[in-house]
């Protein structure tokens, strides 16, 4: 054994000016550190017939690779494992992901996407055709200022390195995505619940039951006691704090939470508020009178709600690879790009009632009124969309009565045209 380590030894420096000389170094290749240059050269000599510079009979030998894997981790810094690794894919060729673009495109596409819905529900509200501004257009003002930087970050996680294996990414670059991603949470913690927020505001302009009220008002507060809670849970996953970006590496002294636990919980409580916002107001919606067509449309509307709670659960999924990790700037792109979908979908359901009522003004025909028999350009109309005047101007009109959820809005300052709109119904 003293021979062997002492031929090692030998073998070690030769093998190490050989490399500098340029003798079979991969293309554009740098050596690995002392540690994983060791564990490279011993297993080679002691358990193959190999020579240290054929890749052919080194790189195909799964048992060897392993066992140096091993060697690696237990001999060298994280920093020393990544600076290894390199070495070793470079030296046999293996070929480099890089999902950077995914990562940037995926940001800026559904950002903007946000964005175009955000102005068409601004200028609705512009024009009066979705009512006037309200609790839920404020909230969704707050939600959406949040979610541009949310989004942008995309792009500069990408420009660090998130989409490539991470040792093909400069450490002090791995420091940077961790610490874009500490921002990147606070913020998807904060835009989740405020968007469901918008969304009961909204219900509440429509739907007037005491029960509803009831429930829409428990539901807020649910919302916001989420959005405190994993916001504190979120700011001090680790203390000192700034070990949530500087710990990855083992030098930073840290001492952190089960982060991978804090995240199923926090996804897990998310899913149950948004399958509860999703259903709060289908009793509600089941009593309306409205044509098949217009049925359709709700349903539409209600659908991509449906598709932002899939999101979510898929997004759940991704921490399985997480938790786990070995290769945080690959393995972290799924739960990152799924997140940055989910919000500016959140955002567009968010809107769609509002961008239903400009298109209703628009195109008639189409986006006409929701009550069966009536003409899309007539007055009386149920509508999905808040009342766009004072209460004092106009009657909730109901075949159910004055508790119903069926939304005729009538001028009171035309009996006759309200009276006649009882009888129809």
């Amino acid at each position: 054994m003293k021979f062997l380590t002492i031929a090692v030894t030998v073998l070690l420096s030769v093998y190490n000016a050989s490399l500098v000389a340029g003798l079979e170094l991969p293309p554009k290749g740098t050596l690995p550190p002392s540690c994983g240059l060791t564990c490279i050269t011993e297993l080679i000599l002691s358990k193959t017939k190999c020579s240290l510079t054929d890749a052919k009979c080194i790189c195909p030998n799964a048992q060897l690779n392993e066992d140096i894997t091993v060697c690696v981790a237990t001999s060298c810094s994280i920093r020393d494992q990544l600076a290894t690794k390199k070495f070793s894919s470079d030296f046999c060729g293996v070929v480099p992901q890089d999902r950077t673009k995914l990562v940037s495109v995926v940001g800026v596409t559904f950002g903007a996407l946000a964005l175009i819905t955000f102005g068409l529900r601004i200028l609705s509200k512009c024009l009066r055709a979705g009512g006037q501004f309200g609790m839920d257009d404020y909230t969704i003002m707050v939600t959406m200022a949040i979610t541009i930087p949310f989004c942008a970050l995309s792009v500069l996680l990408a420009n660090h390195g998130l989409g490539r294996d991470m040792w093909n990414v400069h450490p002090d670059d791995i420091t940077s995505i961790l610490y874009i991603y500490y921002w990147d949470e606070l913020m998807y913690v904060a835009i989740v619940p405020l968007t469901k927020i918008s969304i009961i505001f909204l219900y509440l302009r429509i739907f007037r039951e005491k029960n509803f009220l009831y429930f829409a008002y428990a539901l807020i507060a649910a919302n916001v006691a989420y959005l405190l809670a994993f916001e504190a849970i979120s700011i001090f996953q680790c203390w000192p704090i700034e070990g949530a970006w500087r710990a990855w590496d083992g030098t930073f002294p840290s001492k952190c939470r089960n982060v991978n636990l804090q995240g199923w919980m926090s996804a897990t409580f998310s899913i149950i508020l948004d399958v509860l916002t999703l259903i709060l107001p289908l009793p509600s919606l089941y009593q309306l009178e409205m044509s098949m067509k217009k049925r359709i449309q709700i349903m539409m509307m209600f659908s991509v709600g449906i598709f932002v709670t899939i999101v979510s659960v898929v997004r759940l999924r991704t921490f399985t690879k997480y938790a786990n990790t070995t290769n945080l700037t690959q393995d972290y792109v799924e739960l990152g790009y799924w997140s940055t979908i989910e919000v500016p979908v959140g955002v567009i359901c968010a809107c769609m009632p509002s961008i239903r009522a400009l298109f209703r003004n628009v195109f008639p025909n189409i986006f006409g009124t929701t009550q069966k028999g009536q003409s899309s350009s007539g007055r009386l109309s149920t509508t999905l969309t808040p009342q766009s005047k004072s209460k004092s101007e106009y009657a909730n009109i109901s075949k159910h009565g004055a508790s119903s959820s069926v939304i005729g809005l009538v001028p009171l300052d035309n009996p006759q045209e309200s009276e006649r709109y009882k009888n129809s119904a």
